[in-house]
């Protein structure tokens, strides 16, 4: 593989520092997943309390059913802390939650209740030193396939979205069900559904929901209503007061269609999330909310076709500690002749404008195709992950990342 406009150099015995031409910060690589410790991290990293971040793999591992793991940022020294048993669901998706009681709290997609086809997924709770209990296996009423990770309310209640299950029958007729929004409740480990999709109100929701100032959880789903284009939602933690905000078929400005990623609210008030699909050439967009549902688009990606600032996000926004937003694209980059580009990080102010291209993923050594967003780690500098690439350009198992930001 050859590489005319990007240099790389040994950093440590923990990874290499790459520098994206003219584009980049410093990018620096803290751990390549070799399949026996995971392979495809797919979810945002969680600080935990010891200053090492926290993150799992999908699938691999000593059972082949995925991992949680922890890394330390000043030394990428990687540690193992759990491996998924046969009876303790598989594929663990979603980020994890530091909750206010010291522990970690995750979600797996498939696993536990048979009466799905893979599993309906489960609740699990984690230790920093990998102390680990299953706490709740979902059922198909409940919501099925656990992918947005959970976050946790005022009330103590964890808060989550399940892209499957619910009503049995949606739209399309094929009995997998439009998803839900659930509460899980820690003293006695039972869920209660906020919501069932039904699709004219959307269904399919991947990412997390935010609790808001106002105390309601906000979300979006990545498919129903108008188009099928996904929606953006709010409900109170109660099920009260749900109600579509945005049906991005059916919006006045084009800010894209099938949003993946949950939303973030900033320190101005005002919602950040991003769309996949739609907008120029199918390559997605970022866009703003008040939280009255009025909608603005701030960024189409890929305006040439070039796909030279990134294409189609699936992850998060992050506010970033000097307040601008940062996020990934799962595809695109610079150069526009170097076939191996595979994604991208970037930074964009509130407002839209002084959009940068931070770092281009090559495939290897740096990895590819991230489909998570960015955690800001005790030194102000970002860290993430990708699902491939690594040690092998393609498909290979996956990387964890610095990007310096921090001066």
């Amino acid at each position: 593989m050859k590489y005319s406009v990007r240099a790389f150099a040994l950093a440590s015995v923990f990874g290499l520092a790459a520098t994206s031409a003219a584009y980049a910060a410093k990018t620096t690589i803290l751990h390549r997943f070799d399949g026996s410790d995971g392979t495809n991290s797919a979810t945002a990293l969680t600080l935990g309390p010891d200053g090492r971040l926290y993150g799992t793999t999908l699938a691999a591992g000593q059972f082949n059913r995925g991992t949680v793991f922890a890394v330390d940022p000043k030394t990428g020294a990687f540690t193992t802390l759990h491996h998924f048993a046969n009876n303790e669901g598989s594929d663990p998706f979603g980020q994890l939650l530091l909750a206010s009681d010291g522990f970690f709290y995750g979600t797996t997609r498939y696993g536990g209740d048979p009466n799905c086809p893979s599993g309906c997924g489960t609740i699990y709770r984690i230790s920093a030193t990998g102390d680990f209990t299953q706490l709740h296996v979902m059922s198909f009423v409940e919501g099925t396939t656990l992918q947005g990770g959970l976050i946790e309310g005022t009330d103590g209640r964890l808060y989550g979205t399940a892209t499957l299950g619910g009503q049995v029958e949606c739209h399309g007729g094929t009995g997998a069900g439009c998803g839900t929004v659930y509460a899980f409740s820690r003293a006695d480990s039972s869920v209660s559904v906020i919501h069932k999709f039904n699709f004219a109100d959307g269904r399919w929701p991947y990412g997390r929901v935010v609790l808001a100032s106002n105390g309601s959880l906000y979300g979006t789903t990545s498919s129903g209503a108008a188009g099928e284009a996904g929606t953006v939602y709010r409900v109170k933690p109660n099920g009260k007061g749900f109600k579509t905000l945005v049906e991005f078929g059916n919006t006045s400005t084009n800010a894209g269609c099938q949003p993946k990623a949950g939303l973030i609210q900033a320190d101005n008030g005002s919602f950040y999330g991003m769309t996949e699909d739609c907008g120029h050439f199918n390559s997605g967009a970022v866009y703003s909310l008040s939280p009255r549902g009025e909608i603005s688009t701030l960024r189409l990606f890929n305006p040439d076709g070039y796909a030279r600032d990134g294409k189609n996000p699936v992850a998060e926004l992050l506010q970033g500690p000097d307040g601008k937003l940062y996020g990934t694209t799962r595809l695109g980059g610079l150069p526009v002749e170097n076939p191996d580009r595979n994604g991208t990080v970037f930074r964009i102010d509130l407002n839209g404008s002084n959009y940068k291209l931070l770092h281009t993923f090559m495939g290897s050594p740096d990895g590819a195709q991230p489909t998570s967003g960015l955690t800001a780690g005790p030194d102000n500098n970002l860290y993430g992950v990708t699902p491939v690439g690594g040690v092998e350009s393609f498909p290979g198992n996956g990387t964890v990342y610095k990007v310096r930001i921090a001066k």
